[in-house]
């Protein structure tokens, strides 16, 4: 009976493991973009990101490093990396010191005349909060790391923060004005900030994609419909996949714990197959999920091949699963 009870429980845990995101046991999703030789400057100073950080452009989006923008917002950063959030907040007088001192040190900083990279940036789902705020980064934007930094939406920190940012595209220059700022200096006006909200966007340097008609198109900042990202689409997928995720620790956590509680065998055989349903349910929403996803990438002519990633990690799990089970019943 001991080894019995032994078995399913760990048959419980591979089952758990079983409907975990597969994106995990995947290639993380990488981009690539050329970088951009901007000026920066915040309250009429002119300021350089650290180094190692830069602006860049990917998909017609300016791409921003988010704690050094932060910084000149003169908003204090905290990362939660356990729960992958950032919170953006007014800072205390002992942050808002430390970071005028950061931006000091930056104003300092020579600019790099006409130098550009290509960069391989890593996607990241990360949550945001801004003021006590949920913020979320628009449909078809993400957010992406490279080497411990964080980048968002220029557009998408400008309206989270409440502080207007301006990106010239012709200039290829980023302005800004604080509230602090603007209200020591009242002859300073917001007419050249207005157009924060499109001034994020740039001009496509090589012509867009054609709208598609298939389904899973989002709409672009104009309003115009386009066509969905590769990211776009596995982001979304991930984002069911977490969610199914939840449902099913919650379930099965709850089935595990009834069966080790369970005082007869009869009880014990009527959670198992509880739990097969169960499992037989989720299985069928994961197919679901994946057979979506797939549809949408060959909508709109992207390769496929992490939906044989998704699903090879999936069904290694549950084989793993079924033979628990083969030697429970042994």
């Amino acid at each position: 009976m001991g080894k019995f009870r032994y078995s399913a429980a760990l048959l419980w845990l591979t089952l758990l493991i079983s409907i975990a995101p597969v994106s995990a046991s995947a290639a993380p999703v990488v981009i690539k973009a050329q970088t951009v030789n901007a000026s920066i400057t915040f309250d009429g100073i002119n300021l350089q990101p650290p180094s190692g950080q830069y602006i860049f452009i990917y998909n017609n989006s300016t791409y921003v490093p988010l704690r050094f923008i932060s910084y000149a917002l003169q908003k204090s950063v905290s990362w939660d990396a356990k729960n992958v959030k950032v919170t953006v907040a007014e800072p205390n007088s002992r942050e808002l010191t430390a970071i005028k001192e950061y931006l000091m040190n930056t104003s300092n900083l020579k600019t790099s005349t006409g130098i550009t990279k290509t960069v391989a940036l890593q996607r990241v789902n990360a949550s945001y909060i801004f003021n006590g705020s949920v913020k979320s980064i628009p449909q078809g934007l993400s957010s992406y790391i490279l080497n411990g930094t964080l980048y968002v939406p220029l557009r998408f920190l400008s309206e989270a923060a409440g502080t207007s940012l301006k990106w010239d595209q012709k200039t290829k220059s980023i302005t800004a004005f604080t509230s602090a700022y603007k209200a020591q200096n009242p002859d300073v006006t917001t007419s050249s900030n207005e157009d924060s909200t499109s001034g994020s966007k740039t001009e496509p340097s090589t012509p867009s994609p054609a709208p598609s008609a298939q389904a899973g198109a989002g709409a672009s900042g104009s309003g115009a419909v386009s066509k969905p990202t590769y990211e776009q689409i596995t982001s979304e997928t991930e984002a069911k996949l977490t969610s199914l995720q939840s449902q099913a620790k919650s379930v099965l956590m709850g089935l595990a714990m009834e069966y080790l509680n369970a005082k007869d065998d009869k009880a014990k055989a009527a959670i198992l197959s509880k739990g097969e349903q169960q499992l037989s349910s989720f299985t069928s929403s994961f197919n679901s999920i994946i057979s979506d996803a797939e549809s949408k990438l060959k909508a709109n002519g992207y390769d496929t091949a992490i939906i044989d990633q998704y699903r090879s990690a999936f069904e290694s799990q549950v084989n793993s699963g079924l033979e628990l089970v083969k030697g429970m019943k042994g």
